[in-house]
């Protein structure tokens, strides 16, 4: 029987394929293996430690398709392994937008944007992807449900799909822009090459992947792609599998900086450590304002330029900020960071407290000299 024959009884329309599950549970198992591995050794927890959970939900899914190819009347399994396989690919996507965010920290005076607004905003979206693909694609593949029902999973995955081509191609547009840039201050080294090699490769992976699954949700589960196995295998299962060896082959974390407060003088040689780049913005101001527009008509990104310091200023403005960090009991109970005299909204209630204290009329004292009475402030302008 082929990948595309109907089976009698097969929720799945065709009788899945039995050997390929495995073969791609053991390629996977190896491949995040290896990323955890690699990930403990170059210590990148930060770039890459998302690598071997989107293997895991990869395994995870075609485990249930394993399991549904033995029952193939069994509804669960073919909506769990739906939901797996196909959260899978948008955590790849999120692993390529911390890497552009490690480089862009590296490299922060030719960046587009904020190196934390990057992920702060693409990873927002990319939240959002997952939500409609988990509320989707169950609903899409549960053949019990009505027609109307099963649309509406359908709608939501396209939705999702459409949202997730719209962020790489602003990822890759990104990314170019940063790349020439970089190329005219001949700045790149190789090792900076290869990794945004690697990750145009691995966005342009994961878009044809989206784009194969837009097309598939889009002519609904009557159509031909829907029906032969065999698309599946090629455009969800071989080509996932080709982009984590390839993050595995070029490991990013071997050829990125392991702080992000390290970063690239501007001839192209020379590491310096700054304070890193702080957006002292409440998190959901970067999502929906991640040029912050506000911040660069009043100026304030020129005051974060610590590039342009000398070393004794970085000193100490990474012990002012050392000083100033925030106890992880602080975190926990005020996440978005609002109170507080350096909060988004405590400082401004600390300013205006300051400004009341100062306006407050001095008492009168008498002047060394004279004897005569004079205003605190004329007593502090003679000393």
């Amino acid at each position: 029987m082929g990948m595309g024959d109907y089976s009698p009884g097969s929720i799945w329309y065709y009788a899945p394929n039995k050997v390929a599950p495995i073969i791609f549970i053991v390629l996977f198992f190896i491949s995040g293996a290896i990323h955890a591995w690699q990930t403990i050794k170059h210590k990148s927890w930060r770039t890459t430690i998302l690598l071997p959970w989107a293997a895991a939900l990869m395994i995870a899914g075609f485990a249930m398709r394993e399991l549904g190819a033995y029952h193939t009347d069994n509804l669960t399994y073919l909506i769990v392994s739906t939901v797996l396989v196909m959260s899978g690919p948008p955590v790849y996507a999120l692993i390529n937008y911390f890497i552009l965010s490690r480089i862009l920290y590296y490299i922060p005076y030719l960046a587009p944007m904020h190196p934390g607004r990057v992920a702060t905003t693409f990873v927002g979206l990319d939240a959002v992807c997952e939500i409609l693909i988990g509320q989707g694609a169950w609903r899409m593949a549960n053949s019990s449900m009505t027609e109307k029902q099963r649309q509406l999973g359908a709608n939501l995955v396209t939705a999702s799909l459409s949202l997730q081509v719209a962020l790489f191609g602003s990822f890759g547009l990104m990314a170019a822009q940063f790349h020439r840039r970089a190329s005219k201050s001949k700045v790149l080294s190789r090792d900076l090459r290869i990794v945004l090699y690697v990750l145009y490769v691995s966005a342009t992976i994961v878009t044809i992947r989206c784009i194969y699954r837009l097309v598939e949700y889009i002519q609904g589960w009557d159509s031909t792609i829907y029906k032969n196995e065999i698309f599946f295998w090629i455009f969800e299962a071989v080509i996932m599998c080709l982009n984590t060896t390839l993050l595995n082959l070029f490991h990013p974390g071997k050829r990125l900086p392991r702080s992000n407060s390290v970063f690239l003088d501007r001839d192209g040689i020379t590491e310096r450590r700054g304070p890193g780049w702080a957006d002292d913005r409440p998190w959901i101001f970067t999502v929906f304002d991640p040029f912050d527009v506000w911040g660069l008509i009043k100026g304030r990104d020129k005051k974060t330029q610590f590039w342009e310091m000398s070393d004794e200023e970085l000193v100490r403005l990474r012990a002012e900020n050392k000083a100033n960090k925030r106890n992880v009991f602080a975190g926990a109970m005020d996440p978005f960071h609002l109170w507080g005299s350096r909060g988004y909204i405590g400082k401004h209630l600390t300013k205006k407290s300051n400004e009341a204290g100062t306006t407050t009329p001095a008492p009168a004292v008498k002047a060394e000299t004279g004897g005569s009475t004079k205003s605190a402030k004329t007593a502090m302008e003679t000393v």
